[in-house]
């Protein structure tokens, strides 16, 4: 199959792109061509809340593309659906996960589906978003009515698509999860835990709590920060907890929580955007993953930290309770409770669960391959409705 992507990639950062170039490789693997058609600006630079919309990305998640969507730029739009247009693809794949691009996206698959009678498949990351924008509901509807695929990332996401678009046929909306997320550059064999943490300077000996990913309000990050003070009565400076990743919006509120948490000394932020090639380091580093979202539908971080054998202890929102398996991969607390949130994490250690835990992620994180979404796209491309 020829196909088309319509996103970021490199120099953009973050989790889109990284999805995007393994999508990208497992496609060419399984003999498929694919045209990856970038944006050219993601966000105008008033309207972006962390510290930088561009990075390295690693040489090995490098992938070849050509520079033209602006979200805000209608000629842009018109560039990026002849550039398509131009590659013949059978469909072409767009990753929805906020109004804000919807109606470029709109546009693209619009005159595509006009001039080129190409098939429009969405992944979707979110059908709602977790923040208001204005006029959210039309947007989205607006865009992916153009779909004559879908793929949800969880069944609350699929939920939501019949939600805002209550007509949609069922039999073009196929259920795959994220897939993990291997941050590892391929060929070099990975670190164990203790060098990882000689790599990243953080202590040995002692229980790692990791929190990794952009830190918005809806991650929960501050009931981790409140949990921190029944974690340091129950194991005193034998753990710590991490947070890390980039901030948007203030630093300085999460700054005050840590100082009133009476549990500072054993709270570390790293604020910033990670490179690829230190991702693997942190969650080879920790000994569990703590993700306290107040409201989700999936998250890849779940993902990244099955990838290697890591549990997670999160919250029951969204799809997340589809991903993590409580009392076998980790354990699910109630949301903004940071006594439960701490009693999850005492217990997990209290109980030396890590290696039960570990190897129920190694079983339950088969079903999460890049084959698995590879044969979705195909599925849908091929207007297998069956």
């Amino acid at each position: 199959m020829r196909l088309a992507f319509l996103g970021p990639a490199p120099p953009f950062r973050g989790g889109i792109v990284t999805y995007y170039a393994m999508l990208s490789r497992i496609l060419q693997e399984r003999g498929h061509s694919v045209f990856w058609s970038s944006f050219r600006k993601q966000y105008p630079g008033f309207l972006f809340p962390g510290s930088e919309q561009e990075g390295e990305t690693a040489r090995w998640l490098q992938q070849t593309n050509r520079q033209r969507f602006v979200p805000w730029s209608p000629w842009s739009w018109w560039k990026a659906a002849r550039d398509i247009q131009d590659e013949s693809p059978d469909a072409l794949i767009i990753k929805y996960w906020l109004p804000f691009f919807a109606p470029g996206f709109f546009a693209v698959a619009w005159l595509l589906r006009r001039r080129a009678n190409t098939r429009i498949i969405f992944l979707l990351d979110n059908v709602i978003a977790h923040e208001k924008y204005p006029f959210a509901g039309l947007l989205t509807r607006l865009a992916l009515g153009q779909g004559d695929g879908y793929i949800a990332q969880s069944d609350q996401v699929r939920r939501d698509l019949f939600q805002v678009l209550p007509n949609t046929d069922p039999l073009t909306v196929v259920t795959s999860p994220h897939p993990v997320y291997d941050f590892g550059e391929p060929g070099r064999e990975r670190r164990t835990r203790e060098q990882a943490r000689q790599v990243l300077n953080l202590p040995s000996g002692v229980h790692l709590v990791l929190f990794f990913g952009f830190i918005k309000p809806y991650k929960g990050v501050m009931t981790l920060i409140d949990s921190a003070r029944h974690l340091r009565a129950e194991f005193g400076d034998e753990l710590r907890v991490l947070i890390v990743g980039d901030i948007y919006g203030e630093k300085q509120p999460y700054l005050d929580r840590i100082t009133a948490s009476d549990a500072a000394e054993i709270i570390d932020l790293v604020d910033g955007f990670v490179p690829d090639e230190t991702v693997e380091d942190y969650f080879l580093a920790a000994d569990l993953a703590v993700l306290p979202y107040v409201s989700a539908t999936q998250s890849g971080i779940v993902q990244i930290a099955y990838n290697y054998d890591l549990p997670v202890v999160t919250t029951d929102v969204g799809g997340l309770p589809e991903v993590v398996v409580d009392g076998r991969t980790g354990f699910i607390v109630p949301p903004e409770d940071s006594e439960a949130l701490a009693g999850a994490v005492i217990r997990f250690f209290k109980e030396n669960k890590a290696d039960e835990f570990a190897a129920n992620v190694m079983v339950e994180k088969e079903k999460y391959s890049w084959n698995r979404m590879a044969e979705a796209i195909e599925k849908l491309v091929a207007g297998d409705e069956s």
